[in-house]
Formats: structure tokens, C-alpha cells, sequence
């Protein structure tokens, strides 16, 4: 990318973050974490996603959501267990995770490995509860909301590009 389709997709990623941002904080049941678009930013282009893949990324985003919610189903199961407690949920829930979307899903809306990541991350990091449904569907909307900004954001790289390379 060239300095003009650069600075293009930099200023139209910023002004759509604050707008998105801005938008963001006025909607109650997002559940107040803007941050967590920029989690979705950042998944986004390490992916090397484009405007296309916002539907599948979206799908595999709900599984994060989920499987997060598992995991702190087996953390509540691991608490019997002692030292152990955090080590057996977190090796079985991430293996069951890894082989069904990797392996078995591979061709489904439902393959992206690092945004479901994002999502059960994003469950501990925002201290979403086991069955907290409130705070479940907020981080669910949020990722939705942050994955939009993503295809905005494309979008705009995607025109820059378009309009701007080969002119210096």
C-alpha cells in the first residue's frame, strides 16, 4: 500500500472507530466494552480478512462466545478437583475446540480458530459469569458490533487501494 492509500485507511479506520465507539457507549445492552471491537480489529486483519469474510467470522465469533461459556462449565466441574482445577478444563475445552473447528468444520462458517479465541478470552477478560446472561449477550453483541467495524474498515482499505495506488 502506498503513503496516500495508507494514510486514507488510517484516517477512515479512526473516524469509524469513534463513530462506532461513540455509538457504542449510548447502547446499554452492550454491556459497556468498546475495547472488545478493537479485539475484532485486531483478529480482523491478522487474518487478513476482507469485507467477505465478516458472515463467517461473525458465526465463528458466536462459537467463542459459547465455548467460553463451557469452559466455565468445566471450571465449576474442575473445582473439585484441587490443583488441577484450572488445568484439565482449560487442556479439554480447548482440545474439544481446536479438533471440531479446525478439523471437522473446516469448510463451515464456523473454521475461524482465532476470533472464537477472542471470544472465550474475551469471556474471562470482561468477567463474564457462567450462565451471566446479561453480560453473555452483551460480549455476543459486542463482538457482532466490533466485526461491522471490521467490513467498514475494509471496505475503506479496499478503496484506498483501489483509488489511490499507483498515485504518488
Amino acid at each position: 500500500m502506498n503513503l496516500k492509500a495508507t494514510v486514507f485507511f488510517a484516517v477512515w479506520t479512526s473516524f469509524w472507530c469513534s463513530v462506532f465507539n461513540w455509538i457504542y457507549v449510548m447502547i446499554p445492552v452492550l454491556g459497556g466494552h468498546p475495547w472488545i471491537m478493537f479485539v475484532c480489529l485486531a483478529v480482523f486483519f491478522a487474518l487478513n480478512s476482507g469485507v467477505k469474510d465478516v458472515g463467517h467470522l461473525m458465526c465463528s465469533a458466536t462459537c467463542g462466545v459459547f465455548w467460553g461459556q463451557f469452559d466455565l462449565f468445566l471450571m465449576t466441574l474442575g473445582a473439585i478437583m484441587g490443583a488441577a482445577a484450572g488445568f484439565i478444563p482449560i487442556l479439554v475445552g480447548t482440545t474439544i475446540t481446536m479438533i471440531l473447528h479446525i478439523f471437522f468444520l473446516e469448510k463451515t462458517p464456523v473454521r475461524d480458530v482465532p476470533i472464537i479465541f477472542a471470544g472465550v478470552a474475551l469471556t474471562f477478560a470482561t468477567g463474564t459469569g457462567f450462565l451471566d446472561w446479561p453480560n453473555i449477550i452483551g460480549l455476543w453483541l459486542s463482538m457482532l458490533f466490533g466485526l461491522v467495524l471490521c467490513g467498514v474498515c475494509a471496505w475503506g482499505m479496499n478503496f484506498g487501494i483501489q483509488k489511490f495506488m499507483g498515485a504518488e
